[in-house]
């Protein structure tokens, strides 16, 4: 007992020894000083501070901001408050070791990156813009991120980007699908600024994939109802005779319906064709077709980037209640000049592109013809018709330095087809034009904000040749001048800010004739032309709530308004005019204003899956006048609202989850949507829309509403990629005094969507893409029996669109053969594509105005008599069209 009570009081005393001047130096922490220090180096600071509490300090200037300027001011404060004030504003941590206060930097986790608990420390912005190693083409869409976390942003509209974070150390990634990803540690103490370029994945290289932290950020960042196709995506798709169809491989996608063979007309979560913006370069094209919608205005060797919206869209982009799809046409290469080409049975296009002066200005300019003529007879005197049509991209860029940077760009189309009689005299046709053209200017006026002005203009002629010899013709017209500024304001990692300002002139001429004779011209009567103006403001935010939601919300706030001069007419109930109104010169007769807003949440459930959901309201101001559907026209007659017509308005719901499966190899997403439209257009039975100064009493109004369910399944890389989609979705129209005042189906109503499409890239030359769709077919009105009449068999109709065409189904193959080794600078390939490889003939209509007569053919009988039944027929478009191409790019 005795020894055992001994070493109980040594240890006790040890402890008490130890202990007391560590409790002596406690109660110096608690000591209560004064203190007042204003822009002093924080070494004298930590200096007195040290002299007044009787504390002796441990660090390293090198390692702690010893000259960083402070401020200070306590009143009988304890130190160790002192110290929360002066030491975590400044990202400093401090310990107790040894009798002494030891100060070290405070080192921020990823996760307090993410969730933002790292207000205090110092932070810093990295900016810059991301591009392609090999042409020094901006990239648009690419990701900077932070290795480990999920803090990034992607690069804007003009490959810029910036990223805010707490001083210290960081790898910083920067990726895009189809590119080498790059990564570059930094010690993260000042601004700066840091260009990437990136290098295109050669698929020979079995090395070289994107990583699965690359993937999981894209899954991260991508957006509701969003689809992006780049060139890489695109050169793996069929296509239409050896040319990639920019539209066409739109409608294999999800929520996207196609009209049918030879038509650009497509529908999207159902809005009607005329409800979907497409911007090339900012500026609007109103007619996106050649030959009938065969072929494609846009020429692919021009298009960098693709962005397709179904919904959610952001707040910039506004005056369309569907979809917008935003073309972004190449800068030219920066480094050398090349030229490339495709060589074919249908059209044959060339580009060109370089370097004015090396990484500072460059150019690219392509063209493209028609090679459809080798159809008729050789001599011209046997010609019935001819077929011309051709485009022109241009684009000139220019590095000013490092904050400025200017793009000129255009475009040029132009489809002409007569129809001849005697030799080579043309008697009559049609002809359609668009011209484009876009000055944009991009300041960088500090490292988080960035501003995009631009200047744009458009135009499309539509002509109908009464005699092109004395040139007789009916025109319509619409043209667009618009002046934008957007700005960009990267405040911090988790808030990002958009705002912009946008001024549109709008002209139509909704159709008139023209003689060349003026006394036959001074008898025609003139339909009344439409002047309007647009104005637009617009603010967003989107902003990160801790590591796993993010919301995007913003509102969009348009005005338009008419202008004279202009003739309108007022109609009574029964749609008859009962008054004129004559407006003057630059006064303003009708003025809308609809409020859009728009907001959508991502929450992310895991690394590799995410639920999102989306509200927007929609407004649109210019719509198209036209009850045909015919694949075989580009008749467009524009016209604004105005007293006869409100703004069409659109209000759209969508849910959808994101996910990577299959070790993260595949992207699967299933998006739900349900969509209400208000003031929408129908036409009533027998419509005259041609030349008709009263057109705006043919238009009956009403209500619309859409729904459905969108899947897909992508394979993004690999030798073989693709997708899979099924869309179920209904649309439905209620227009007043039409069908009984009941919910009938819009005529581009089709329930089931399917499409596939596949891509197989070999390690040696040869490559296989294949693309299938399915649609149910479009509602049709047929008769629901008959009954005769003097002789005659009159069809008697029921409820509105109460039939369906056949099912649409279409399968387009191409096999393409590589001359050239990848290492070679000259490369060259030949191209064998199969359009309805399998030959369907898809009906665009079907009528029922025929007999069969006695020799078993289908006639249109001028005078009917006796039992013979009217005998439904249909109309295909297209069989199997072949072609094979040549392909050369230097």
């Amino acid at each position: 007992m005795k020894v055992f009570g001994i070493r109980t009081l040594r240890f006790l005393f040890l402890v008490i020894l130890l202990a007391v001047p560590h409790m002596l130096f406690s109660q110096n922490l608690d000591k209560k000083i004064s203190v007042k220090i204003k822009d002093k180096p924080l070494g004298e600071a930590i200096a007195q501070i040290g002299k007044l509490a009787d504390i002796n300090f441990s660090f390293s200037s090198q390692n702690i901001p010893v000259d960083r300027k402070v401020s200070i001011k306590a009143r009988n404060k304890p130190v160790k408050e002192i110290f929360a004030d002066l030491f975590t504003a400044n990202g400093i941590e401090w310990t107790v070791m040894e009798h002494q206060v030891v100060l070290k930097p405070r080192k921020a986790s990823p996760q307090d990156i993410i969730e933002n608990k790292t207000p205090s420390i110092a932070k810093f912005t990295i900016s810059g813009y991301l591009k392609d190693k090999t042409t020094g083409e901006i990239l648009i869409g690419a990701y900077a991120y932070v290795k480990g976390t999920s803090m990034g942003t992607a690069t804007n509209a003009y490959g810029y980007y910036s990223l805010t974070l707490p001083e210290g150390e960081y790898e910083l990634v920067f990726s895009l699908l189809g590119y080498q990803s790059i990564s570059q540690k930094l010690q993260l103490k000042d601004n700066i600024k840091l260009t990437g370029e990136l290098e295109i994945s050669k698929t020979e290289i079995k090395a070289v994939v994107i990583s699965a932290d690359d993937k999981e950020q894209q899954q991260k960042e991508q957006q509701l109802s969003q689809l992006k196709l780049t060139p890489r995506v695109l050169n793996q798709l069929p296509g239409f005779a050896g040319n990639v169809d920019i539209i066409k491989s739109l409608q294999a996608v999800p929520g996207i319906k196609a009209y049918g063979d030879g038509s650009t007309l497509f529908y999207v979560r159902g809005g009607n064709s005329d409800q979907n913006l497409i911007l090339v370069d900012e500026a609007p094209i109103y007619n996106p077709s050649h030959l009938f919608g065969f072929v494609s205005a846009l020429a692919p060797d021009a298009i960098k980037d693709v962005e397709a919206y179904k919904g959610d869209f952001p707040a910039s982009y506004g005056g369309r209640l569907s979809s917008v799809i935003d073309v972004r046409t190449k800068d030219g290469n920066m480094k050398k000049f090349g030229f490339g080409g495709n060589i074919g049975p249908y059209t044959s296009d060339l580009s060109l592109e370089g370097p004015f002066k090396k990484d500072k200005c460059s150019f690219f300019v392509s063209g493209r013809r028609a090679n459809l003529n080798w159809l008729n007879p050789t001599k011209s005197a046997d010609r019935t018709f001819t077929i011309n049509f051709f485009d022109v991209n241009a684009r000139i860029n220019l590095k000013l330095n490092d904050n400025n940077r200017f793009f000129l760009s255009a475009y040029g189309g132009n489809d002409d087809y007569s129809r001849l009689t005697t030799g080579a005299v043309q008697t009559f046709g049609i002809s359609w034009n668009n011209i484009l053209g876009t000055f944009r200017w991009n300041h960088i006026f500090n490292n988080k904000l960035f501003s995009n002005t631009t200047v744009c203009y458009s135009r499309y002629n539509y002509y109908m040749y009464i005699s092109k010899e004395q040139n007789n013709y009916w025109n319509s017209s619409i043209a667009n001048t618009t002046f934008k500024s957007d700005f960009s304001w990267f405040a911090n990692p988790q808030n990002t800010f958009k705002a912009g300002i946008d001024i549109s002139s709008h002209a139509s001429n909704p159709g008139n004739v023209f003689f060349s004779d003026t006394e036959t011209q001074r008898h025609v009567a003139a339909v009344a032309k439409y002047n309007s103006m647009e104005y637009d403001l617009y603010l967003c935010n989107e902003q990160q709530i801790g590591g796993r939601i993010t919301l995007r919300y913003g509102l969009r706030l348009p005005v338009w308004q008419n202008l004279g001069p202009t003739t309108y007419y007022i109609f009574n109930t029964n749609y008859e005019v009962f008054d004129t109104v004559d407006v003057a010169k630059n006064k303003v007769y009708a003025t809308f204003f609809n409020p859009e807003p728009r907001i959508s949440m991502r929450y992310a459930i895991s690394e590799k899956s995410s639920i999102k959901a989306s509200y927007n309201r929609t407004a649109q101001y210019l719509q198209v006048l036209s009850n045909s559907v015919s694949p075989f026209t580009s008749l467009e007659v524009w016209v604004p609202s105005g007293p006869n017509i409100k703004p069409q308005l659109a209000d759209q719901f969508a849910l959808g989850w994101f996910s990577s499966v299959f070790k993260s190899k595949f992207n699967f997403s299933v998006e739900g949507f349900y969509k209400y439209f208000y003031n929408q257009i129908d036409y009533k039975d027998h419509a005259n829309m041609l030349y008709n100064p009263l057109i705006e009493g043919e238009l009956r109004f009403g209500k619309g509403y859409s729904y459905g369910l969108e899947l897909m399944l992508r394979k993004p890389e690999g030798r073989l990629t693709g997708w899979l989609g099924y869309t179920w979705s209904r649309t439905f129209k209620l227009i007043e005094g039409m069908n009984g005042n009941e919910p009938y189906p819009a005529s581009y109503d089709r329930p089931h969507d399917f499409c596939a499409n596949i891509s197989y890239n070999t390690r040696k030359r040869w490559s296989f893409s294949a693309n299938w769709i399915y649609l149910s077919g479009g509602a049709i009105t047929t008769p629901v029996g008959f009954y005769y009449f003097n002789g005659y068999s009159i069809p008697v109709y029921g409820a509105k669109n109460n039939d369906r065409l056949p099912a649409y189904h279409r399968m387009d193959i191409a096999v393409t053969y590589r001359l050239s080794k990848p290492e070679r600078k000259y490369q060259h390939r030949l191209m064998l594509t199969l359009y309805n490889a399998y030959g369907r003939k898809n009906p665009i209509s079907i009528n029922f105005n025929k007999i069969i007569d006695d020799n078993g053919n289908f006639v249109v009988p001028a005078n009917k008599n006796g039992n013979n039944e009217l005998v439904p027929t249909s109309i295909s478009v297209a069989g199997i069209i072949p072609s094979l191409n040549y392909c050369f790019k230097f």
